[in-house]
């Protein structure tokens, strides 16, 4: 009897062991899936992961090429002079404008001033004259040999067949109808070398022109105004004359 009593506690201690023992069971968990981006530690035991510094990244420096700056243009100097237009004028009138009294038989009948520019190169003389194309061109005044580097007369040239400078002057038209210093209607003398001023009975028109030449003329001063006439047609002719320029002034007479 007390062995069939101690079996039966023998068998119910080792069921309540049992179940205890069924309570203590953790039931074991998944553990999280590794992180991929993690590095595994390989670090042993008892020791300290050496630190690793990530060096700063620099970015890489770009050069600029070098900038080519061009001078700035510059234009070289003009060294050549300006070529000047061979030119004729006066300070005594406009081209086209009147011609004041004195310059006339009705008053001081002298010679105006007369201007000249722009000779062109190659010229050895000059040659001038003036004429009244209102009057079939009939002669005032004619000159010739003038030097080249001249630029123009004064006032008042005196009526000298040969002038200083090597200019010649001819004989004008008037030398046919009165006599040298015969007095002119404004009391002046006339000319009949040279310059002798306007003296008509109405309005006309005087030409003064100049004419560049290549050579000379050859003829003594007081020579007669055709055979200079003459010696510049030929010098159109052959090409001597290499340029001609005139200007216009109207001389209207008092009354």
């Amino acid at each position: 009897m007390r062995t069939r009593l101690a079996a039966v506690m023998a068998l119910a201690l080792a069921l309540s062991v049992i179940a205890c023992g069924d309570d203590d069971v953790t039931t074991p968990t998944t553990p999280p899936a590794d992180d991929t981006s993690s590095t595994p530690d390989t670090t042993a035991p008892g020791t300290t992961a050496p630190t690793t510094t990530t060096p700063p990244t620099t970015p890489p420096t770009t050069v600029a090429p070098p900038v080519s700056v061009e001078p700035p243009e510059t234009t070289p100097p003009d060294t050549t002079a300006e070529a000047v237009e061979f030119g004729l004028s006066s300070p005594a009138f406009e081209d086209g404008g009147d011609i004041d009294i004195r310059y006339s038989c009705d008053g001081d009948n002298i010679s105006p001033v007369i201007d000249w520019t722009g000779v062109p190169a190659g010229t050895t003389s000059l040659a001038l004259t003036v004429t009244d194309p209102d009057a079939e061109d009939f002669l005032h005044w004619v000159a010739w040999n003038i030097p080249a580097d001249s630029t123009g007369f004064p006032e008042d040239v005196p009526g000298d067949a040969d002038l200083p400078d090597g200019t010649r002057q001819g004989a004008n038209e008037f030398a046919q109808y009165v006599v040298p210093g015969e007095a002119t209607p404004g009391g002046s003398a006339f000319k009949t070398i040279g310059y002798d001023g306007p003296c008509p009975g109405g309005p006309h028109t005087y030409r003064f022109s100049l004419f560049a030449l290549t050579g000379t003329i050859d003829l003594p001063g007081g020579t007669a105004y055709g055979e200079i006439q003459d010696a510049i047609g030929a010098a159109a002719d052959d090409g001597s004359l290499i340029a001609e320029i005139s200007i216009s002034g109207i001389y209207t007479p008092a009354g």
